[in-house]
């Protein structure tokens, strides 16, 4: 040890460390693994509050997924619903077309490109509500915008039948 404050007669030597450490360790009460206790209660109240730590955050964490998909609202399945019937009907419009006759044919042809440009208009209002967020207008019109697609198709089928 180099010390400029302390010169090297001020350092205790082997045999006094040695004193001192004996003299410390008879000061020490006894430690020794047959005398220390395990505390039982602390122990259950750790492992109890463990597991409820564990509990807690899986609810978190199934509360926060909750939160980041949320549940779709009854408007929703409304749309989604009528989206998935308007695609059937759809997937037969192009049939009942070919099985029209040559009189009625026009008629059933126009009436599909009019579906058409109400399914283009039920996009444009979907994307405005995607944007701006839902108003009582935009639903309304949304709702007369399906009422009259699913009229037009009561018609396509109510033609085909007259031609039956």
């Amino acid at each position: 040890m180099n010390n400029p404050f302390y010169k090297p007669n001020d350092f205790p030597t082997s045999a006094e460390k040695n004193e001192l450490w004996k003299n410390i360790n008879h000061s020490l009460p006894n430690t020794s693994k047959a005398n220390m206790q395990f505390h039982w209660k602390s122990f259950w109240i750790g492992n109890a509050a463990a597991i409820l730590l564990i509990f807690a955050s899986i609810g978190m964490y199934q509360t926060g997924m909750g939160l980041l998909t949320p549940t779709p609202s009854d408007q929703d399945q409304v749309y989604r619903g009528l989206n998935a019937a308007t695609q059937q009907l759809d997937e037969v419009a192009p049939s009942l077309i070919k099985q029209a006759g040559s009189r009625s044919r026009p008629s059933m042809e126009s009436t599909l490109s009019a579906i058409r440009e109400i399914d283009r208009l039920i996009a444009e209002i979907k994307n405005e509500i995607l944007v701006n967020g839902i108003t009582p207008s935009k639903k309304k019109s949304l709702n007369r915008l399906y009422a009259t697609k699913l009229d037009f198709y009561k018609e396509l089928l109510l033609i085909n039948r007259e031609q039956s």
